[in-house]
């Protein structure tokens, strides 16, 4: 079938997002772990196009070919932006309450977004077209211009390859440089007792379910001593009962 891509291998903008992520200087992206950055940099390196349109699921419709959508690991690399704003919008999470700005989602035409997020100038055009007072739209951007950049996303390192690196290419095309992120701190997966955690094979347990069984005190041994960065680590219940009787 007929397919869209992204050209994140395009060489200007893959330079510019390689020498961020590789941050000589102490002014780009803070990794927390050479191991991080280590595979944000080999990500980079092989990333070229990204194949981003399905015809189902969750996602924005392509605006000149309605008929996909983008997929949500390209989709949603920049939300983190619309927090800085969404309490103006709306007070719930399913946006049915109005914010603090009473705002309906029909006036923020693109203009507005434009203003908000790309620094555009706020014309007298904007404000009648949008029907959204001067004040309101001038206090969203403040808003955004206060809590960006985020200091810190936190995600699995299995996003790697795809929806963090994304994340970091998008922001580089869209802000200025003072808005890009300033630090990524990527995780491993959590095993129970060496394996996996599965459902299916029994080999699982929340949080609660761990605090319930052993107390507040030696689940916090428990995970201190499973392990740190980005390596998988591995919460052993031998280790939580023996702290039990340390105690």
């Amino acid at each position: 079938m007929d397919q869209w891509y992204l050209d994140y291998g395009e060489d200007s903008w893959r330079a510019i997002a390689y020498d961020y992520v590789e941050n000589k200087d102490g002014t780009g992206l803070n990794t927390w772990s050479p191991d991080t950055q280590h595979a944000f940099k080999g990500v980079v390196d092989w990333l070229r196009q990204w194949a981003c349109a399905r015809t189902y699921g969750l996602g924005s419709k392509l605006p000149w070919d309605p008929y996909f959508l983008v997929e949500s690991l390209s989709d949603s690399t920049i939300y983190m932006a619309y927090y800085t704003i969404a309490h103006w919008l709306h007070r719930d999470l399913f946006g049915r309450e109005q914010g603090k700005g009473k705002v309906a989602a029909e006036q923020m035409i693109d203009e507005v977004w434009d203003y908000i997020f790309c620094r555009t100038q706020l014309t007298d055009d904007i404000v009648t077209k949008s029907g959204i007072p001067r004040e309101t739209l001038e206090g969203m951007r403040r808003e955004f211009e206060y809590f960006y950049p985020l200091d810190l996303r936190v995600s699995g390192k299995d996003l790697i390859p795809n929806h963090l690196t994304f994340f970091l290419y998008n922001h580089i095309a869209l802000f200025p440089r003072e808005y890009w992120p300033k630090s990524v701190r990527a995780n491993g997966h959590l095993q129970l007792n060496g394996e996996k955690m599965s459902k299916s094979t029994g080999n699982f347990m929340t949080l609660d379910e761990v605090v319930r069984k052993y107390g507040a005190d030696a689940a916090r041994v428990a995970l201190a001593d499973a392990g740190d960065g980005i390596a998988d680590s591995n919460f052993v219940e031998d280790v939580a009962d023996n702290t039990i009787l340390r105690l």
